[in-house]
């Protein structure tokens, strides 16, 4: 009685049986792992490749198999099919044509099978090989240019129709999660043959297909689980057969995967045919599923930028909503603070009954806390405006040592407080640049403040004006990357201090907008963090950038580079400025006449109606008050009896209950006898092109919420005169 066998012997003899029967097959095996090194292969494999036991036992990689089986033109292509599955066929180096195709294996390998054929054969197949290329490059030219799901589902599914002989055929795209997805339609096409002989079937299919097919029900779903094509020979009488495509008509239907970059089944081709069992013919089916591949990354990249487009809708949105909240905030702030600021400034003006010190000290303290928030709003809408692109500059010719000294001369008071000193020092080689200086003078004065608020008592701040060149800024620490050319001349503003510096992980918040590099609530230095990311962008509005250098405890060099070569507008010629005119002004010969000027004050709120009646009244003016726009339009609309009674000028508020300024001004215009009437637009609009469209509308001159007394007065002086 024999020994019972082992487990090992058990094993061996049956990888033994394996070997044997695989080497009387009449084709050559070859299996390959992950990365395309040879694991095995069988006799007949290595009698078409020549390779002997040794080799092939030598782990061979598919660059060594290729040179060993294919000539060196069609090296390329087989190791391609070695990583993409499908269809070969090459000669080998000894004249032999060898045939065959290559598929999946388990843990990402791949299974080369390989006969030799005769030469009618082999050219068969070449030309099958060749069909099959020229159709899929032939579908890629169609989706190529197609960047809309619709276009590639109509390009792709005419395309396939024809090619293949289909009596109709759609593409299904896969929407939703788990068991709430559906299968819904992106296009379908049906022959015009189908539709001669089967008309009347058309609308029920087309009706399932637009309203999709839910989780569960057809055999897509079987397609879209397994990831394998489906091919129905009698589809009417298929246990789960749709209802509304269970027509005589129907013949042979096939259902092939769409997969996308990742092997997930996003959607299904469908092809009914009138052949019998063409769909499966190897070379039509390895041809569809290559299709199928293409397509897939067709439809993935048209939703990309699908998502890319309503991203960007969506943040254009966002803009538009941020814009029109800021207009509003603005205006609603405005409103407050220009009583705020114009009261206080009477009180502090007015003479009958003097405030007392105390008092005044408190109404200077209500003024400077005024400014200090109309500053903050100011701050807030020019870096909305620059961000939105709605910020142009006024370039003009400015003088770098009168700019840099009038930004010094406006520090001083803050700098006193804490007895810093001060100094300035310009590059006498640059006396002049094309700048806009507003927003030159806010850079400096961000700067400089920032340099007063940061140094302790005693410290130094020095301002430095200096020509310098792109190969320095490149060394240095900007905070941008964009492309510097070493020979750009820049006009380099520098505010250096000895204050308390800035440690290296707080350094990335700097120029970022909101953001304090102390935000506790402890901290000892107010502020928005608003100032450096506006610098930053009014520099980047020049063409420039900024960059600093700090360590802590020794102080901070921030510097604006601004750069001296840029493409710019001819600069406007420069206009002689006006002599201001004094903070207060007596009334004039004119307005101690008896024919004192008639001012009509159109005015909502109660403040800012008291608030201009003060101002006018010291400018000898006869004031009017209306408080709304629909009694102000019954005015102009009634009958005039008497012209001489019409105001000499007319301060009309936008933003009104009833009617608006606008609607107002246009009835005005239309008026003959209000027409000639000069109108100041006085509101709290004051976003960009707010003033343009004051004026478009008919006014003759703006003036912006909180009211500068001083504008005031010499605006309705200069149209008084011009009247």
């Amino acid at each position: 009685m024999s020994a019972e066998l082992s487990d090992s012997d058990r094993d061996r003899q049956h990888l033994e049986r394996q070997a044997f029967v695989l080497s009387q097959l009449d084709c050559g095996l070859a299996l390959f792992d992950s990365n395309l090194r040879l694991v095995w292969c069988n006799r007949p494999f290595q009698s078409l490749s020549r390779l002997d036991d040794c080799q092939t036992k030598a782990e061979l990689t598919a660059d060594d198999v290729a040179r060993a089986i294919a000539g060196p033109a069609q090296r390329a292509e087989l190791l391609k099919s070695l990583r993409t599955q499908g269809a070969v066929a090459f000669q080998h180096p000894d004249g032999t044509l060898l045939s065959g195709d290559v598929r999946l294996a388990p843990e990402d390998g791949c299974l080369l099978t390989l006969r030799a054929t005769d030469p009618v054969v082999a050219q068969v197949r070449l030309d099958a090989e060749s069909r099959r290329q020229g159709f899929l490059l032939g579908l890629t030219e169609r989706l190529q240019p197609a960047t809309e799901l619709p276009d590639i589902g109509r390009f792709a599914l005419s395309y396939l129709i024809e090619t293949t002989g289909a009596a109709f055929g759609d593409v299904k795209v896969i929407s939703g999660t788990g068991n709430g997805r559906k299968a819904g339609m992106l296009l379908n096409e049906v022959s015009s043959d189908f539709i001669a002989h089967y008309g009347d079937a058309i609308p029920e299919m087309e009706a399932l297909m637009q309203d999709g097919i839910p989780y569960g029900r057809g055999l897509l779903w079987q397609v879209i689980e397994s990831g394998e094509p489906l091919y129905v020979d009698d589809y009417p009488n298929h246990p789960q057969a749709m209802p509304q495509f269970c027509h005589p008509g129907v013949g042979q239907l096939g259902l092939f995967p769409i997969p996308g970059a990742d092997g997930t089944i996003i959607g299904v081709l469908t092809l009914e045919m009138r052949r019998e069992r063409h769909l499966q013919d190897y070379i039509q089916a390895d041809m569809l599923r290559a299709a199928c591949r293409i397509l897939g990354v067709a439809i993935e990249r048209a939703r990309s930028q699908a998502s890319l487009l309503r991203a960007n809708r969506n943040l254009e949105r966002a803009s538009q909503l941020k814009s029109e909240f800021l207009a509003s905030m603005s205006h609603e702030l405005r409103t407050p603070l220009n009583s705020i600021l114009g009261f206080s400034e009477l009180l502090l003006r007015q003479n009958r009954s003097p405030l007392s010190e105390r008092q005044t000290l408190h109404v200077q303290a209500i003024q400077r806390s005024g400014k200090h928030l109309l500053q903050l709003i100011n701050d807030i809408l020019d870096l909305s405006k620059i961000e939105a692109g709605k910020t142009d500059l006024d370039l003009q010719t400015v003088s770098i040592q009168s700019l840099c000294a009038q930004c010094l001369q406006t520090i001083q008071p803050r700098a006193d407080k804490k007895r810093h000193r001060l100094a300035l020092e310009l590059d006498y080689h640059l006396h002049e640049a094309v700048l806009d200086e507003r927003r030159v003078r806010q850079i400096l004065i961000n700067l400089l403040s920032n340099a007063v608020k940061f140094t302790p008592e005693g410290g130094r701040i020095r301002l430095v004006s200096r020509l310098a060149y792109g190969s320095e800024l490149l060394k240095g620490d900007r905070i941008d990357r964009s492309t510097i050319n070493a020979s750009t001349p820049y006009l380099c503003l520098e505010v250096i201090d000895t204050g308390i510096g800035i440690p290296i992980e707080k350094q990335h918040l700097l120029f970022q907008p909101f953001q304090q590099i102390d935000p506790s609530l402890a901290r000892q230095h107010e502020g928005t963090g608003l100032g450096l990311a506006l610098t930053k962008r009014l520099a980047e509005l020049h063409g420039g950038t900024v960059s600093f250098t700090s360590e802590v405890g020794s102080g901070t060099t921030m510097r604006a580079w601004l750069p001296l070569t840029e493409l710019r507008r001819t600069p406007a010629e420069s206009v002689t400025a006006s002599e201001p005119s004094p903070a207060v002004s007596e009334p004039s010969d004119r307005a101690r006449s008896p024919d004192c000027p008639r001012v009509l004050v159109v005015e909502d709120q109660p403040f800012n109606q008291a608030l201009l009646a003060e101002v006018l009244e010291l400018e000898g003016c006869a004031v009017d008050l209306i408080s709304n726009g629909s009694t102000m339009l019954e005015l102009v609309q009634s009958k005039i009896d008497c012209p001489e009674a019409l105001p000499d000028l007319i301060l009309l508020d936008i933003q009104l209950p009833g009617t608006d300024g606008f609607a107002l001004l246009e009835a005005i215009e239309q008026c003959e006898y209000w027409c000639d009437i000069p109108i100041i637009a006085v509101t709290a609009m004051a976003m960009p092109g707010d003033r343009e469209r004051c004026l478009a509308a008919g006014a003759d001159d703006y003036l912006s919420k909180p009211l500068d007394l001083t504008e005031v007065s010499q605006k309705v002086r200069e149209a008084l005169e011009r009247d």
